[in-house]
């Protein structure tokens, strides 16, 4: 670790900063603590936030700065400004404006709603929350603008559970602390029960059963996880629901119902594709296909003890159009068609794309480097 992480940790750990999303801008807030660093020497404010935002670039940081957007102590503030201990920072950043191009989010879809939590209804292809440049949009921004129009404080609303872009169904959430406090720890202790649906390639046998492989981190550079003896453990309860068959009457797909034990990254996917049956459209762990996005993943079930009443709530999400139109189209004997990834997810997956064969690297062979194009189409 460099000094500068080293550093920038230090400082994450000891500045309380206050952080806030909405549909428009960024928000930090904090009061300069004791320095840290070389000599205690003064930091930049750019620095400074720049270590409490590490993932966003330093250039971006300072784009803002001169913009206007940061004030130290209710003055307009330089890049280059030295920070002293006690004073207030306030940085509001101006999020980049939805692209022309960029797909709507479909309205929000609540499916319980009461003073302590919600739940929400997500549509495959839709963020949980922001990531990466994806900072509008998501179904957390949708949750903050509903709370705060129902008079709540949109800083209140936390994700208690979050499931992938491309996975469907409930996400909980809680609306003041003492219930995000007391979900939390239910879903630690693994008193929340978590129900998916699933579509896989082929039909596991025996019909119903439990894949147990631990799961740890895959290959260098890429984004996908994979069974391996050092994973850590998990657990996956299946069970067949449906079958289709082709036209010689051979298994073709199933409709799984799986239970989460566990809750691992990508844990469903990694065990069903470790077991010889990848989720369809799943194009880590599988195949793409041209009828979704990503892999036919639904969560559909979810029971937990509510945090403040004395009860147990269930809450049930219904398939969404796209899964229930391909299910039927395959059980009627049809079959996902294949595609190829795109240049993005083969970048995400490390595989080399045309893009960065456009010359070749010192190490690679020119034979190689030829096979490598052939085989992107370059």
């Amino acid at each position: 670790m460099s000094d500068f992480d080293a550093e920038s940790q230090a400082l994450r750990n000891e500045v309380p900063v206050e952080r806030q999303l909405t549909g428009t801008h960024r928000l930090l807030r904090f009061t300069v603590g004791r320095q840290t660093g070389q000599e205690a020497k003064p930091w930049r404010l750019d620095r400074y936030l720049h270590a409490l935002m590490p993932t966003l670039s330093r250039s971006m940081i300072q784009r803002w700065v001169e913009r206007g957007c940061a004030t130290i102590d209710g003055v307009r503030a330089a890049s280059d400004a030295r920070l002293k201990p006690g004073q207030l920072v306030v940085l509001l950043a101006p999020l980049p404006e939805r692209a022309a191009d960029e797909a709507t989010p479909a309205a929000l879809q609540l499916l319980h709603a009461d003073r302590w939590l919600l739940v929400a209804n997500k549509p495959p292809g839709q963020l949980a929350h922001q990531a990466g440049r994806t900072m509008t949009g998501t179904l957390l921004n949708q949750v903050q603008e509903w709370f705060e129009a129902q008079g709540g404080d949109p800083r209140e609303a936390r994700l208690v559970n979050r499931i992938d872009r491309d996975t469907s169904g409930i996400v909980l959430v809680s609306l003041e602390m003492q219930a995000h406090t007391r979900l939390s720890a239910a879903m630690e202790a693994r008193d929340l029960h978590k129900e998916y649906r699933a579509i896989c390639h082929g039909v596991p046998e025996p019909a119903s059963g439990s894949w147990r492989d631990p799961i740890g981190e895959g290959p260098e550079g890429s984004i996908a996880r994979m069974v391996r003896p050092d994973g850590q453990a998990c657990h996956t309860d299946y069970e067949v629901l449906e079958q289709s068959r082709d036209d010689a009457g051979h298994p073709g797909y199933a409709l799984l119902r799986v239970l989460l034990h566990t809750g691992r990254q990508h844990q469903i996917r990694v065990h069903a594709a470790h077991h010889g049956h990848p989720l369809v459209g799943d194009w880590v762990y599988g195949t793409a296909c041209t009828q979704l996005g990503g892999q036919a993943l639904h969560a559909a079930v979810l029971e937990f003890p509510h945090p403040a009443l004395a009860r147990t709530l269930r809450i049930e999400a219904p398939l969404p159009e796209v899964l229930t139109r391909l299910w039927a189209e395959l059980r009627a004997g049809g079959s996902a068609t294949t595609v190829e990834l795109s240049e993005e997810q083969r970048s995400k997956l490390n595989q080399p794309t045309a893009s960065s064969l456009l010359r070749r690297p010192s190490w690679l062979s020119a034979e190689d480097f030829d096979e490598l194009r052939r085989q992107t189409g370059e």
